[in-house]
């Protein structure tokens, strides 16, 4: 038996003095003797009184005092009993809820686990990619109920992530945890290391195994090309979790409220374990979905959906004063390529504007020698103010011809002066490196721009930077964007002016379209197709509560949680979300932890509190008992 202060036995030395006393007490006898005979026998019977050693102890007394001393001895030590934490008390369980647990009714072998191990009071967290606490704290009945409702998502899971933060908890003391997954997505160090930090808090922790090795066929990644004439082609990786070769089917459906139903199938045979890439050409905007048409353990990564924004028909006018006699404008050639689009030109500037110039979506102004008239020029800047979409182009008409001074005000830049000395390269700025990020700007050279600097709250999306000039002046603004009454105007520093002195080459390289229909793109409000296919697994704060409609129910939210594969729709848009998870794919192992029986039960050793005040409160109890009872024998034996 252990004990909080050893030293404190030493009190049962006292035993010893107190046997003494007890075996050595005189006994004196009653006798009835005259008084003459009483004398007499004084001086013959000296040492009779004299203390003598007994053989035995008759006082009730002495056993009183004998318990009482071995009590205070054992009180002061403070002996040490087991007091077991476990299903008596607290059960926590982290219940792995990933795309795997799907498989072969592994997550019914988890429930029925749960269902075995409940406490008194219980509390349940599904291991999703963020852990989600099912219920707190209730009592078995009603924990039961909530384990029978529990359904595995399409996300992948962090399980030690998610043990540290329970074991990390107050309110985990003295309790039991228990893990129960297929482990087939363990990131992290070895479970052992988990069950010793527990124990270091008195948490008991057990993990428990379910699910049987099966093979499984699954989509494990997949990517999404602009082809930059208004289809995407989509590249995916299929995979085959299975020590046999298979032959899998494979379908693509697209649908678009803009063009008829498209249908694609495809073949692929693969070998044990292998795996193959399967790409889709011309796949139009709307939504589509690649299925594997083979029957297997995990439904959710059979599919993979896509979700390219569709772009409403758009007008587009030109003004120009190019003559298309002398040359095409690279300009009119790149918008032009740009799917549900119509694109007009107006090339008499003197005639003034078109009469309907204001139904059109957006307007380019691209006026290198014949300026805008005054009026014109107001005109503009009120259709713009209006809530369209303006983009003026930087010639040296912009900045030498006092006309088209009216279209300052509406410009995301303040013109400050035209140059033309040396060098220079372009390079993404701010949000412009995801927009233009299919866009060689390191080949651009530029060497006549108009110098410029971006107004307040302006958005710069690529600028110049002198090269080889020793001017050493600050990098100027190509492309920049404005917010103004609804509308968005940018300004475009790239001339396209192909005559004997160019100011730049953007207009002969091969991504010079593709700069178009992204800029194009991100000033309609377009979503780029990274923001409309996503992982599962995502959380996503939003601004305010949304209307949310995920695969299975519709939901109002400040969030948006993608833990299903399938579509989801949010503010308009259309998002696809996949698992592309090829370890939660992976159900063709087994033993991921390697929990063998002998080191299964070192990983479930019970944890026990050990107290001192439970007994020592029952021994003072017991003392006082003892010494009411002393007191009463003194009481009647007159001694007090």
């Amino acid at each position: 038996m252990d004990f909080e202060f050893s030293p404190g036995l030493a009190a049962l030395a006292g035993i010893i003095p107190l046997t003494i006393v007890y075996l050595l007490k005189p006994r004196p006898k009653q006798f009835i003797l005259p008084t003459l005979m009483f004398v007499q026998r004084i001086g013959q019977n000296v040492l009779d009184a004299r203390r003598k050693l007994s053989n035995r102890i008759h006082d009730p007394l002495f056993f009183l005092q004998l318990l009482t001393l071995i009590f205070i001895a054992f009180a002061l030590a403070g002996p040490m009993i087991d007091d077991l934490a476990g299903d008596s008390r607290k059960v926590i369980f982290i219940i792995d809820s990933s795309a795997s647990m799907s498989a072969d009714g592994r997550i019914e072998a988890a429930q029925e686990i749960a269902i075995n191990n409940l406490g008194r009071k219980n509390t349940i967290i599904a291991a999703e990619s963020i852990p989600m606490i099912l219920a707190e704290s209730l009592d078995a009945a009603d924990a039961k109920e909530v384990l029978s409702g529990m359904e595995a998502r399409n996300t992948g899971t962090d399980i030690p992530k998610t043990v540290l933060a329970v074991i990390g908890e107050k309110e985990s003391e003295n309790g039991k945890v228990i893990v129960i997954s297929d482990f087939e997505n363990w990131d992290g160090k070895a479970p052992e290391t988990y069950v010793n930090i527990a124990r270091t808090k008195n948490i008991e922790l057990e993990f428990k195994q379910v699910g049987e090795k099966t093979p499984n066929y699954a989509i494990i990644a997949g990517h999404l090309t602009d082809r930059n004439d208004g289809t995407y082609e989509y590249t995916c990786t299929v995979k085959n979790f299975n020590d046999k070769s298979t032959k899998l089917d494979v379908r693509l459906e697209s649908k678009s409220e803009l063009f008829p139903t498209q249908k694609v199938r495809n073949s692929v045979t693969l070998g044990k374990y292998g795996t193959q890439q399967i790409t889709f050409s011309n796949i139009r905007q709307g939504t589509s979905t690649v299925k594997i048409l083979n029957k297997d353990t995990v439904p959710c990564d059979n599919s993979a959906y896509i979700s390219i924004p569709e772009i409403a028909p758009k007008r587009i006018l030109v003004l120009t004063d190019q003559d298309p006699a002398v040359n095409r404008s690279a300009l009119l050639t790149a918008v032009s390529l740009m799917p549900n689009t119509v694109v007009d030109v107006h090339y008499k500037l003197l005639d003034g504007l078109p009469s309907d110039y204001t139904m059109y979506d957006t307007i380019v102004v691209n006026c290198k020698y014949g300026p805008l008239s005054s009026k014109n020029a107001r005109q503009i800047a009120d259709y713009a103010k209006s809530g369209k979409d303006l983009v003026v182009i930087g010639n040296g008409c912009l900045y030498n011809c006092s006309e088209m001074h009216g279209l300052y005000p509406v410009l995301p830049v303040g013109i400050k002066s035209s140059e033309g000395e040396g060098s220079h390269t372009v390079e993404a700025a701010g949000s412009g490196k995801n927009i233009f990020e299919d866009v060689a700007f390191e080949e651009v050279y530029v060497r006549r721009f108009l110098g410029t600097a971006p107004k307040e709250d302006a958005t710069v999306l690529a600028e110049l930077k002198g090269a080889g000039t020793g001017t050493g002046k600050a990098a100027a603004p190509m492309v920049s964007t404005w917010n103004i009454y609804n509308g968005t105007t940018a300004y475009v520093g790239f001339s396209d002016a192909a005559d004997n002195d160019p100011w730049n080459n953007f207009h002969t390289m091969p991504t010079y379209p593709v700069f178009w229909a992204k800029l194009l793109k991100y000033m309609w409000g377009v979503g780029d197709i990274s923001e409309t296919n996503v992982k599962t697994g995502r959380y996503q704060p939003l601004e305010h509560n949304s209307r949310i409609v995920t695969p299975t129910e519709t939901v109002s939210s400040n969030f948006a949680y993608y833990d299903e594969c399938g579509f989801y729709s949010l503010d308009q848009k259309t998002i696809a979300s996949n698992l592309y998870d090829p370890l939660e794919s992976n159900t063709y192992t087994s033993n991921r932890l390697h929990l063998e029986p002998e080191e299964e039960e070192d990983l479930k050793q019970e944890i026990s509190t050990q107290s001192p005040y439970k007994p020592r409160k029952y021994l003072i109890y017991a003392l006082l008992l003892l010494l009411v009872i002393e007191n009463i024998i003194m009481f009647r034996r007159r001694i007090i």
